[in-house]
């Protein structure tokens, strides 16, 4: 998978998080929608790159403050989201590039990142 520099998600990606899925992405494929674990593939409205997109939440019954993570991983053919789709729920981190919103349990808010080879 190759980074995407023309995307508007990788030159700014605050932005673009913010303004929130249904603004900047269609929605192409739902893999999976459940209540806390989601899978989409999603194409940027204004550049056309592809995303496999995932929330997932771990639910630890304490609290409520579960820890949610969202990863965007870029994808070009149908062998990288067959790779990406087919890898377990909350397991996107061997992906590269790929971008990460994580809220840990405790932390006072998300932290957003992209995740690239060294390379990049």
């Amino acid at each position: 998978m190759k980074v995407p520099t023309n995307c508007r998600l990788w030159t700014d990606p605050a932005r673009v998080v913010a303004d929130g899925l249904q603004a900047r992405f269609e929605l192409l494929r739902t893999f999976v929608k459940e209540s806390h674990w989601w899978r989409y593939l999603l194409k940027c409205r204004e550049c056309g790159q592809l995303y496999v997109y995932e929330f997932y939440e771990e639910v630890d019954w304490v609290d409520g403050e579960d820890p949610q993570y969202v990863t965007w991983v870029p994808v070009e053919t149908d062998d990288d989201i067959a790779a990406v789709t087919a890898a377990p729920a909350g397991v996107l981190g061997s992906f590269v590039p790929r971008l990460c919103k994580d809220w840990p349990k405790g932390a006072a808010a998300a932290k957003l990142h992209w995740v690239r080879a060294a390379a990049d």
